[in-house]
């Protein structure tokens, strides 16, 4: 007998990921699980690498920033670009200390290419910041807790272009019936039969402003490049009250062979997530 509903989330991650493409406008994306946000950890990551930025990345020996503090302090470096500046300057924009600064994360950010120091206490951009992702998506499967998926979906918004919740269409009815809150947060909101298949419900609004440096965004692509780089397609799989929630029937994508996937490349440095 055919199922008419999924027993667990992980059982709706295959089939999500199998018509992504219903979702994202049929473009080119790879597929990445678990990967920490700045705000909470979205079910599924959809991403359409820069190739040309990869290559870039690969030729001028930089390396990926997974890092929140240093994204930010990257961001600065890349605004001023040619000017020099000390770590007493950039803590005077930034949340971060002098001493954090100049002791850590410039020094770090060095070692991955991107600042150099040109005397005692004074540094300039050395590279500038390219995105190596065109697009990025995130996507929360829920059964039928759809007040939280909303939560969960709002928040990785501010890290994506597009955000979606995607619900098992047999208890999907009340948050189709509160189409308006997602309407109004931007967020996407989609159905998932295991026969039928997904359904959009609402398109997400999508952030157009790619001109702009979005902290959040730049550095979710990041880990995600990071993880595609070492031929890995998920983040830590956290348990759920002491327990593996696996799926209940077939492999479970997050744990499936990434070399299979996609071509693996050579990791610039090995910084965890």
């Amino acid at each position: 007998m055919r199922r008419d509903h999924f027993r667990r989330e992980a059982d709706m991650l295959t089939p999500i990921v199998e018509q992504a493409a219903q979702l994202t406008s049929g473009r080119e994306v790879e597929t990445l699980f678990e990967v920490q946000a700045n705000a909470g950890i979205p079910d599924i990551v959809l991403v359409e690498f820069d190739e040309n930025a990869f290559r870039k990345r690969e030729l001028d020996h930089l390396s990926f920033i997974v890092d929140l503090a240093d994204m930010c302090v990257l961001r600065h470096l890349s605004a001023i670009d040619t000017e020099s500046v000390t770590a007493k300057s950039l803590s005077e924009k930034l949340p971060l200390s002098a001493k954090y600064i100049g002791a850590r994360i410039l020094p770090r950010l060095m070692d991955y290419g991107y600042a150099q120091k040109e005397s005692r206490g004074h540094w300039r951009a050395k590279s500038q910041y390219v995105s190596t992702a065109k697009y990025v998506g995130t996507l929360e499967a829920k059964i039928n807790d759809w007040r939280s998926g909303y939560s969960q979906t709002l928040r990785h918004r501010a890290s994506a272009d597009e955000s979606w919740l995607v619900l098992d269409s047999t208890h999907s009815s009340q948050a189709s019936a509160h189409k308006n809150w997602f309407e109004r947060a931007g967020i996407g909101l989609a159905t998932l039969h295991p026969n039928a298949g997904i359904d959009s419900v609402v398109t997400p609004r999508t952030r157009e402003n790619q001109s702009n440096f979005n902290i959040y965004r730049e550095l979710l692509a990041e880990r995600a490049a990071h993880l595609y780089s070492r031929g890995e397609v998920s983040g830590t799989i956290g348990l759920v009250f002491g327990a593996d929630l696996t799926t209940t029937t077939g492999p479970d994508p997050r744990r499936s062979n990434a070399a299979a996937r996609h071509r693996v490349r050579a990791a610039i440095h090995s910084t965890n997530v």
